[in-house]
């Protein structure tokens, strides 16, 4: 509650005055109270993020540790999963559009009044998950959950299977944000998923480095079809090589710049491989 002010003995005589000060400290009351509410909602509200950010994160590293087990001879593994700020929020958003008592309760947890409309909430929504995402890789379950995941993808390095994923959620919330008026920012969809073990798609050729590979140009099975043939066309490509090919291949080296995978790349990526089996091939009969 606001402090309340004593009110001068001469003025508590005036009815005027008084009633005044009484509705201002109900007002004051009311804005504290709300205030308070919004702020143990958001709490709440970011609490359950990062569980499920915990729960999202463990079970991939779960799934990816039993296909270990048997993970066949292709040497390529696609993962249809993207975890990421989008998602996330999709996942309250798609609820709170649909039921209205759900989009008051939201409101209400944000800390919005109930006539907020649609890009008000989203952006609030969007904003606290966010914020989320940014703490959970600090908090205690959020580096051992990274560290499990990490040390799953090194096995998957150690036998040579590559592990593909979509660097970018580009879902329903995708449209729901242009529908609203509301941007997609790089941060709001980028997979919390990736790896500088993983190879992932990417929404643009500027996107991914030398440490993290990302292609454009490619959907996720065109990308994990293009990496099982290359693994035919050169058994003996490890990991690391094979992520480097699709990088050199993906850039044009005269102007420095990245470019998007084309017809053109794509035979120039398995040229790349057979010419690289030569020199292995070389390589063990000179040893």
């Amino acid at each position: 509650m606001a402090q309340q002010v004593p009110v001068a003995p001469q003025l508590e005589r005036r009815p005027a005055a008084s009633e005044s000060s009484r509705e201002r400290t109900a007002s004051d009351g009311q804005s504290s109270d709300a205030a308070k509410q919004a702020m143990e909602g958001r709490a709440k509200l970011r609490i359950a993020v990062l569980h499920r950010l915990h729960r999202g994160l463990t079970e991939v590293e779960g799934k990816m540790s039993a296909f270990l087990a048997n993970p066949g001879r292709q040497g390529v593994v696609t993962l249809p999963v993207v975890l990421s700020v989008s998602t996330v929020t999709f996942e309250w958003w798609k609820s709170a559009n649909a039921v209205p008592e759900d989009r008051a309760y939201l409101a209400q947890v944000l800390g919005e009044p109930g006539t907020a409309d649609d890009a008000t909430l989203m952006g609030t929504l969007r904003a606290e998950i966010g914020q989320a995402f940014a703490e959970f890789p600090r908090t205690p379950q959020g580096v051992e959950a990274r560290k499990l995941y990490d040390a799953v993808l090194q096995k998957y390095e150690a036998a040579r299977i590559q592990p593909i994923i979509a660097g970018h959620d580009s879902g329903p919330v995708v449209e729901e944000c242009a529908r609203l008026g509301l941007s997609c920012e790089m941060d709001f969809t980028r997979s919390l998923l990736l790896s500088p073990w993983m190879l992932a798609t990417s929404q643009s050729p500027e996107e991914g480095n030398a440490t993290q590979v990302m292609v454009a140009g490619l959907t996720l099975p065109q990308l994990g079809a293009l990496v099982g043939h290359l693994r035919q066309l050169n058994p003996l490509l490890s990991n690391p090589q094979l992520r480097a090919l699709l990088l050199r291949a993906s850039t044009d080296k005269r102007l420095a710049l990245r470019k998007v995978m084309g017809l053109q790349e794509v035979e120039q990526v398995q040229e790349l491989a057979r010419q690289l089996l030569r020199l292995q091939a070389v390589q063990h009969l000179t040893v």
